[in-house]
């Protein structure tokens, strides 16, 4: 949870917060949180996107996805992403992880329409956005996490 407002009032409420989430960061005056979410959103997109196209490429090339990501996970390309997505959703294939591709989608544009706002440069995160509109095989109300299985799906023909 990325709570932002007055830190009196963060203090306070901190066991309203510890009850709703295991963890709390608080980021800054109010709107902060919804800003940090947005930009943690498009990172775990882009990372998702990233990941999937490397680990697809190691697999052409006769790599095993396990094992790439744990040659990934050992060196300077590990994330969230690799660590966790990876082997509790998409290797596992259990794409469960209670987030769907429509509010991955939702929070893509919000996070676009922000950086324009902000006059902020935003060349990847448009890609990132475009890539995720453009994956229509993949549906709303799917886990979010099936972006990187059709980028490995690829790679399994």
């Amino acid at each position: 949870m990325l709570p932002g407002g007055e830190a009196s009032t963060i203090e306070r409420v901190t066991p309203v917060l510890e009850a709703l989430s295991a963890r709390h960061t608080h980021v800054g005056p109010a709107g902060s949180g919804h800003m940090v979410n947005l930009a943690n959103n498009y990172l775990c997109a882009a990372n998702l996107i990233a990941t999937g196209e490397a680990v697809a490429m190691a697999a052409r090339a006769g790599v095993d996805p396990a094992a790439c990501l744990a040659g990934l996970n050992s060196g300077s390309g590990r994330s969230a992403v690799s660590e966790v997505n990876f082997p509790e959703w998409i290797l596992s294939e259990r794409f469960d992880s209670g987030f769907t591709t429509g509010l991955m989608r939702k929070d893509l544009r919000l996070a676009r329409d922000a950086a324009e706002q902000l006059d902020t440069p935003r060349a990847l995160l448009n890609h990132v956005v475009e890539r995720w509109h453009e994956a229509h095989d993949i549906e709303d109300q799917q886990d979010f996490n099936r972006i990187a299985d059709a980028l490995l799906a690829s790679a399994r023909k």
